[in-house]
């Protein structure tokens, strides 16, 4: 038992000993691991140098190392002697005087909170306002660029990747991506870094800086100038702009460095989609086209069921605006039928589609086709015969049948929707026949569902006027041109006289001359199947051809079509108001029809009375006169 006792203690004494040899060994290293910034065990968990800070993690499970282990020795020294000198200095007040030394901490403790405090805050604030903004942009750049760069696994995106949250905004260095120390520049690199930052942020006209000299490598992505913050038609050059533009691609607006951005409706996309928030600019950007195509002698049916959003067209000739939904529905159905008699000309027409002389190009301006679509269908709902009438809205049919026509019946439909889903615009198929599309103001939902072969989805922003045009699978951030009221006006007019009871010209390409083909000829119903022996085909003479045309457009005179027109009589504006035809005074109508202070919309006399000498108009003509007059005490609300 003794012998046990004093090999216990001898093994007791031993360890001891090599305790304190340890200490008396060990603590001078570790005193200049501390004081020299190194770490604690030694084992280097970056390659931070002396001088450096650190690029790359050197723990042997390939993790993020902390940021402290990334900075540069030097630094960690400074901050580790400052802390001992703080904690010594500190003491050494206590022993003198403890009273002051514990008030000075009390107040040091207390200003230390609220800094601290103020800080987490901050940073609480700044993580609620920017979450999205990393969730939604430096987060899938960070997935894409990580391995890229050769950036280890845990590596935080803050790190090393830099994107302001208005980046879409700011022209010059937007965008700052820090590089590894051994980044070597090679031309694949580079390559697959610029590609993915460019396509996960959305950017357009970029260039991108490489800094691979000295110390901190970095690439700088700097953002051209962006769209014009405006774009007027008053503005000589952006006039001489339009005036240059093809007529059947009208100017929308510029973009990036001026670029001009246009549809060309014959080769490109017939119909216009734009879909916009509130305040989004949806009348803005229709009335910059419609009155490009009205100037270039197209002409016109306005279909606004909010009876304001272009007041300025009313009244032009060989336009029809129409507000009222029964005006609406029959507007549609007449369109449809107007379409079906171009598609029998081209049926004809043995040369190129395009060509054939259909008659001038016709612009259909649909707004708030959520709401028209949806009072369409309740309107027939109510007057339709549930016996013969079909179910389905003819108008909503005619409108589909429109748009499923080809390019060379030159009838475009401009619709314009808060939300185009499926449902709002009559089916899932008639969306898809919108090939431009415009969008303003929009929400991440609305560009997935209408857009979403463009991904991401470029930022949305409130500037006035800007939108992202989409064609052909790429977005283009464009500021639109702006059209006074009066200017749109002026600038239809000058093309009015395209569309003139003289006729419309249409270049036939048959080595003769333009054939002349009447209004009449654009307007009149379908036209008949040409009889049994008639011209199998259009002659190619320009006599020929104009009689072929004219055979065509004949339609021979039925009874029914007698009974039709005998609904119709004309009748003096007297005869109006005593037949109860129109509810409105006969002064009223004398002051609306005087050429003086005639109304714009005030329909145009057919003739003149026999025996009175009083002029005649048509009472269905009177009758949607009266329907669609601005009523006292209307309350009109701004357009977008």
């Amino acid at each position: 038992m003794m012998a046990r006792n004093r090999q216990q203690k001898s093994d007791g004494n031993q360890a001891l000993e090599e305790a304190l040899g340890a200490l008396a060994t060990g603590l001078p290293r570790v005193g200049w691991r501390f004081f020299s910034g190194a770490p604690m065990d030694g084992q280097p968990r970056t390659d931070a140098t002396w001088t450096h800070r650190g690029t790359r993690t050197e723990r042997e499970d390939g993790r993020q190392a902390h940021r402290w282990d990334y900075l540069a020795r030097l630094e960690r020294a400074g901050f580790r002697w400052a802390g001992s000198a703080a904690v010594a200095g500190t003491g050494y007040a206590y022993t003198q005087d403890p009273t002051t030394t514990l008030e000075c901490l009390q107040v040091g403790g207390f200003s230390a909170g609220t800094a601290a405090s103020a800080w987490v805050g901050y940073r609480l604030m700044d993580g609620a306002v920017t979450w999205r903004h990393h969730r939604d942009w430096v987060w899938p750049l960070h997935v894409a660029l990580r391995e890229k760069l050769g950036y280890p696994e845990g590596t935080k995106p803050s790190r090393y990747i830099h994107v302001p949250v208005n980046y879409d905004e700011i022209t010059g260095d937007a965008i700052r991506i820090d590089l590894p120390a051994d980044f070597a520049g090679e031309d694949t690199i580079k390559t697959a870094v610029k590609t993915t930052v460019t396509n996960k942020l959305a950017l357009q006209d970029v260039t991108f800086s490489w800094h691979t000299s000295g110390r901190n490598h970095h690439v700088l992505v700097s953002q051209s100038p962006r769209p014009p913050s405006k774009v007027l038609f008053s503005d000589p050059e952006v006039r001489k702009i339009i005036e240059g533009m093809p007529e059947s691609a009208p100017l929308i607006g510029l973009s990036h460095r001026g670029r001009v951005v246009s549809v060309d409706l014959d080769s490109e996309s017939p119909h216009v989609l734009v879909s916009a928030g509130t305040g989004g600019g949806k009348s803005v950007i229709l009335r910059a086209i419609f009155a490009q195509l009205l100037k270039n002698g197209a002409q016109g049916a306005v279909l606004d069921r909010k009876r304001h959003s272009h007041k300025w067209v009313r009244g032009l000739s060989g336009v029809g605006y129409y507000r009222e939904i029964e005006d609406i529905h029959d507007a549609l159905i007449a369109l449809g039928e107007e379409g079906e008699r171009r598609n029998r000309i081209v049926d004809e027409w043995e040369g190129d589609d395009r060509e054939a002389p259909v008659g001038p190009r016709m612009a259909i301006l649909l707004e708030e086709a959520n709401a028209t679509i949806g009072k369409l269908k309740r309107y027939w709902t109510k007057i339709r015969d549930p016996k013969h009438d079909p179910k389905e809205s003819p108008a909503i049919d005619a409108l589909g049948e429109i748009l499923f026509m080809g390019r060379a019946v030159k009838m475009h439909v401009l619709l314009v929707a808060q939300s185009a889903t499926a449902a709002a615009l009559g089916g899932p198929e008639m969306r898809e026949n919108f090939a431009t599309r415009i969008l303003a103001r929009y929400t991440r939902n609305a560009w997935n569902m209408l857009v979403p072969e463009v991904q991401p989805a470029p930022k949305s922003t409130r500037h006035v006027g800007r939108a992202q045009v989409v064609l052909g699978g790429a977005a283009h951030e464009t500021q639109v041109v702006f059209f006074t009221d009066s200017e749109a006006r002026e600038w239809a007019e000058l093309g009015r006289a395209v569309a003139t009871s003289q006729g419309h010209t249409t270049p036939v390409h048959l080595g003769k001359e333009g054939v002349t083909v009447t209004t009449e000829a654009v307007t009149d119903p379908a036209p008949a199947i040409p009889a049994q022996g008639g011209p199998s085909r259009l002659r190619e003479d320009t006599e020929g051809f104009v009689k072929d045309m004219e055979a065509l457009f004949a339609t021979e005179s039925t009874e029914a079509t007698e009974a039709a027109q005998d609904t119709d009589v004309p009748v003096t504006l007297k005869q109006a108001v005593d037949e109860g035809i129109v509810s409105v005074s006969l002064s009223v109508l004398r002051k609306e029809s005087s050429d003086k202070a005639r109304g714009k919309e005030f329909p145009a006399s057919v003739g003149v009375h026999a025996k009175t000498r009083g002029k005649l108009y048509r009472p269905s003509e009177l009758k949607r006169w009266e329907r669609n007059r601005p009523k006292a005490g209307q309350v009109i609300e701004n357009e977008d």
